[in-house]
Parts: structure tokens; sequence; C-alpha cells
């Protein structure tokens, strides 16, 4: 199952890499010598409330601007000293001028999570994010894997990963993971319930996974 999990890294962090690769790219096309001068602009960026205050109705547009500058600044940094201290301060202008901007949310998580070894502060952030899109899966999906790889903790884990399966739109690889973590916690009823949906609307590779799954929990 061990394979599984990497696979699905790479798909929950697919949007990650692309605002990785975006960064980049804007980062080539900026002046070097303004680089210090814009890192110490995010010093006094007002919090996301001042901003909301000055927008006067262009909210979406302000929080454009701040996440095209938050991506810009992670570029700088992933290229250079690998620091993204401003990086949490940043995504929360975003998403407090834009709460319904999920990008901003899962990126930052990431940044702060993987990159800064911050796990608690990139959950805090999701956490913010669900509460305001509570049918978003990307982001109940999210939380539920920083717990699993960051704080190992399959029980937080399988509850979100859970939730997540249950809502609108989400990818088939969220049934898989919400099955694996249920096991993984010790909640046999619900993975045994998760792994027969992965067997009756998988491929067939995933339904002889499911299948072997399956005979495994009920051999217990």
């Amino acid at each position: 199952m061990i394979p599984k999990i990497d696979r699905g890294l790479l798909a929950g962090l697919a949007l990650a890499a692309l605002f990785v690769a975006s960064a980049a790219l804007v980062q080539r096309a900026a002046q070097p010598r303004l680089g210090k001068v814009r890192e110490e602009e995010l010093l006094y960026y007002p919090s996301g409330f001042m901003v909301r205050q000055a927008a006067m109705g262009y909210e979406t547009a302000a929080a454009d601007i701040a996440w095209l500058r938050g991506i810009q600044y992670y570029g700088e940094h992933r290229l250079s000293d690998q620091k993204f201290d401003m990086i949490g301060h940043v995504m929360d202008i975003v998403t407090e001028l834009d709460p319904r901007f999920v990008q901003p949310y899962v990126f930052g998580a990431f940044v702060l999570a993987q990159e800064m070894k911050k796990p608690q502060r990139g959950l805090e952030l999701l956490k913010r994010g669900l509460s305001a899109n509570p049918t978003d899966w990307k982001l109940a999906f999210e939380i539920g894997f920083l717990h699993y790889v960051c704080r190992q903790d399959a029980a937080s884990a399988a509850r979100y990963f859970t939730w997540a399966s249950r809502m609108p739109g989400h990818d088939e690889y969220v049934e898989r993971f919400a099955a694996f973590a249920n096991q993984r916690a010790g909640n046999t009823g619900m993975a045994i319930l998760l792994w027969k949906h992965v067997f009756a609307t998988g491929n067939k590779y995933m339904r002889e996974v499911a299948g072997r799954e399956l005979r495994r929990l009920e051999a217990m």
C-alpha cells in the first residue's frame, strides 16, 4: 500500500508544483536589484482586514495582486536561500481579502508544513479555508494529508479523508486514501465500506487492490 500513498502524494501536490513552476518563471522576469526592496515591502504589508477596508469593493483584484506577489516571493527564495518567512503573512492577506480563493490556502499550507516544518500553522490555514469553503473537498483532503504525513495521526487523517470522499466533485483517489487511513486507524467498519466502494467503482487494478484489502479486513 505504501506505493499508493506515494502516487497520491504526487497527485495531491500537483497544484502546488504548478505554482512552484509559475513562481520560477515570474522570478526570472523580475529585476534582481528589486529583490531586497520587495522583500522588505512584505514586512509592511498591513493585515488583510486593513487591506479589505482600503480596497473599497475591489477585494478580489487586491487578492490577485497579493497572490501574485506571494508566489513571486516564493520563487525568489526557492531559487536562492530556501527561506519563506513571510509566506504565511501574505497568504493570510490573500485569503482575508478573498476567502473563497482556495489555491492560497493549499499552497500556503504546503510551504508552511513541508518546507518550513510548521505543520500546525499549515493546518490552521487549511482549516480556516475549509470553514470558508465547507464543500471544497481539496481543503478537507489536504488537512487529512498533513495529519497523516506530518503528524502521523491516522485517526485525524481518516476523519478528513472520509469527509472529503463525501463531498461533490472529489477525485477518485480520495476513497483510497480514506479507506487506507481508516484501516490504519483501526476503523475497520468504515474501511470495509470504503474499500467496497473502490471495488465497485475502480478500474481493474484498483478492484484487485480493494479485493485484497477486503479479504484482509474480513479475515480479521
